[in-house]
């Protein structure tokens, strides 16, 4: 901040003047430097007022005593004694303020003279307080200057501390990218001789195999003409088979034997006719053998086939042991009613190939069994 500027006429613009004795006081300030030295000059001007006023009483009573008006110099020859002895008190008594009021305005005097000096005083602190001030403005342009350089010094090593850190940054994402790439390669070249190793345990491996499957080779090659030889007693066995007719009551559909009951029984003790006739429930794997036995059965009536979930509920399998390859079940079914449905049975309500659904195991109805 700035040095407050302090011009000459704020202290005193006139002179003090009364009655020619004494300046009177008459302020215009445009800065106060001082509060105290404003108070002290008021209260001067009001006790030298005080002190002029007394003087000119004063000056009334005993400068004109015996001139003047007739009528006064007549009223003070006609005055009784009692009243020259009040009148001689009365002027010992002002004596006595005019003696006070000289002292005081002696004092007066000397108090205005301190505060004359006072004011040379702070006049002199003024021009010592300004030439300060201008220093210490030449020190500020100084130091601004100062300070412009180093700011623009300032600038110019930051612009170069960025131009440096970015050639840093660029040689380290540089570094970076090499060190990346190295590793890549690293972890290439260990995955290429990993997979060499591989290579190379496979290629035995695979030529192991190679002799392994040559000598299985020439074994499948001998197992192959046993086989084939095999193949033909069997069917040699088979057109016997087809050859030879059932027994009465059966019918013959490719190599096995068919007989549908005409009595009803559950299904275990259905299954236990056919065991005794040498057979077992109809197992179907065929859409063909589906349609003859359909051909088979009595229209609209239901009958047993070798169908059962009994061993697990959902799994159906054949009393053979075997799985349920191909199916003919009615929409909706298997659907396990009141969950104890747990046999299949053929059911023909219109002509075509028939179709299955699980029943209760205990329910009598007639079979099909098959040898």
């Amino acid at each position: 901040m700035d040095l407050m500027e302090i011009d000459d006429d704020m202290y005193i613009d006139r002179h003090l003047s009364m009655e020619g004795l004494i300046p009177k006081v008459d302020f215009q300030r445009r800065k106060q430097p001082s509060r105290c030295v404003s108070v002290c000059l008021g209260l001067l001007c009001a006790v030298l007022l005080a002190g002029n006023i007394g003087q000119l009483i004063n000056y009334e009573i005993f400068s004109h005593p015996a001139s003047g008006d007739p009528m006064q110099s007549g009223y003070v020859q006609d005055r009784p004694q009692s009243s020259d002895n009040n009148s001689a008190a009365e002027r010992k008594q002002l004596e006595t303020r005019l003696t006070n009021l000289t002292t005081e305005k002696d004092q007066l005097h000397q108090s205005y003279d301190s505060v004359t000096a006072e004011r040379d005083e702070l006049k002199v602190s003024f021009n010592k307080v300004g030439n300060e001030r201008d220093m210490l403005r030449a020190s500020k342009e100084q130091r601004q200057s100062n300070y412009s350089d180093l700011q623009r010094e300032k600038e110019e090593l930051q612009t170069e501390f960025s131009a440096l850190r970015a050639n840093r940054d660029q040689l380290q994402s540089t570094y970076t990218s090499l060190k990346t790439n190295h590793d890549q390669m690293q972890l290439s070249y260990s995955s290429v001789t990993a997979e060499r190793d591989e290579f190379k345990a496979s290629f035995n491996n695979l030529q192991t195999e190679k002799d392994q499957l040559q000598r299985e080779h020439s074994q499948l090659e001998t197992n192959h003409s046993v086989l084939r030889r095999e193949k033909g007693e069997l069917q040699k066995k088979i057109d016997k088979i087809r050859a030879r007719p059932c027994q009465t009551g059966w019918s013959k559909f490719d190599i096995s034997c068919y007989f549908v009951s005409s009595v009803s029984k559950n299904w275990t003790s259905s299954r236990q006719e056919c065991i005794e006739e040498g057979a077992d429930l109809v197992v179907i794997d065929s859409l063909e053998e589906q349609e003859f036995l359909n051909m088979l059965m009595p229209k609209s009536q239901n009958a047993w086939i070798g169908l059962t979930d009994s061993l697990q509920e959902g799994t159906w399998m054949w009393v053979d042991g075997s799985n349920v390859t191909t199916q003919f079940w009615q929409p909706g079914q298997p659907n396990s009613y009141n969950g104890n449905q747990d046999c299949g049975e053929n059911v023909q309500k219109t002509p075509g190939v028939g179709q299955w659904n699980d029943d209760g195991c205990f329910a009598v109805q007639n079979w099909i069994c098959e040898k």
